[in-house]
């Protein structure tokens, strides 16, 4: 997992983890940084546009009530680096596949034990590291995010509540990924993106989501500045709202109850612990939008939703 360069102390996990991992490693190769632009004598040459890092391997999703089906087999063997997730939900409910690694010195029975019947996931935050991956999703949607995975075990799971507020993780919708310097049967290839363009970054920044005006149809950059664990749940409005509308809606959200603006997840970049990054695309039909963080603070099951971590954004016709 690649670390930005404006890092701070990372925080951990949103997540249930470890009653399937069996070690846990937290080895990080340096992940692939974007290209500059050259000058000559007397001018100086504006920048290169930054380009997507290329990806060693490409993973698919296929998510349902509640399990995941992983193409190629996962559990023969992956390799480090920058890993291309399509994911697609078949099922009837939202889904989502969120990456953990568990950090260097954690006692995996003491992880379990904290994290045993946590739906919020608050108690094991301080334990993992979260690498990203894709945020809410619903039925007959697809997204494509890139995900840096270190070597070690991996923990891939769906955290959405059901209509009980039990998350899909704890439900048995989790698997494992060994990626491995050298890993044995491994049969998947690089897959051929090109040289993509990356059209911007989005920042979760301690003042909240940093999102680029302009929203086009292509690759962006997402990093955590922050000190404390963000994920950004991207959600189509049915119509445009008030700010106290807005605020009405995030309280239901953050209850688990029906909210009473007609909405559809659309995906997003699943939780990213500060100081860590991932690449996102995005391709947003025209209409109003509300970008909001499902993630609580170690101990703490209080989404960050409540405490404003939470934007609203139009996709314009064209």
């Amino acid at each position: 997992m690649r670390r930005v360069v404006r890092s701070k102390n990372a925080t951990g996990i949103w997540a249930l983890v470890a009653l399937t991992l069996l070690a846990a490693s937290c080895g990080a190769d340096p992940g692939t940084s974007a290209g500059s632009g050259s000058s000559s004598p007397g001018a100086t040459e504006p920048a290169a546009p930054p380009r997507l890092p290329v990806p060693v391997q490409e993973l698919e999703f296929d998510a349902t009530e509640y399990s995941f089906e992983i193409r190629p087999d996962a559990s023969t063997g992956l390799r480090p680096g920058w890993t291309l997730v399509r994911f697609d939900n078949i099922g009837v409910e939202a889904h989502q596949v969120m990456f953990a690694r568990v950090k260097d010195g954690v006692d995996t029975a003491q992880l379990a034990a904290a994290a045993s019947g946590d739906s919020s996931g608050a108690s094991a935050i301080e334990f993992v590291d979260m690498i990203g991956g894709v945020s809410y999703i619903g039925a007959s949607h697809e997204t494509t995010a890139l995900v840096y995975l270190p070597s070690g075990s991996i923990l891939a799971m769906c955290y959405v509540p059901d209509g009980n507020g039990v998350a899909h993780a704890l439900m048995g919708m989790t698997s494992t990924l060994n990626v491995s310097v050298e890993p044995e049967g491994v049969t998947s290839t690089a897959p051929a993106l090109g040289d993509e363009q990356v059209l911007g970054t989005i920042e979760l920044s301690a003042d909240g989501y940093q999102i680029p005006e302009d929203l086009r149809t292509g690759w962006y950059h997402i990093e955590n500045t922050d000190s404390v664990l963000h994920e950004m749940s991207l959600l189509r409005l049915a119509r445009s709202i008030t700010p106290e509308q807005t605020q009405v809606l995030v309280e239901d959200l953050a209850a688990n109850a029906t909210p009473q603006v007609g909405l559809e997840a659309v995906g997003g970049m699943g939780a990213i612990s500060a100081g860590f990054d991932g690449y996102l695309y995005l391709d947003l039909t025209p209409g109003d939008y509300l970008a909001v963080d499902f993630m609580p603070d170690p101990g703490e099951p209080r989404p960050h939703m409540l405490d404003g971590y939470h934007h609203t954004f139009t996709i314009p016709e064209p």
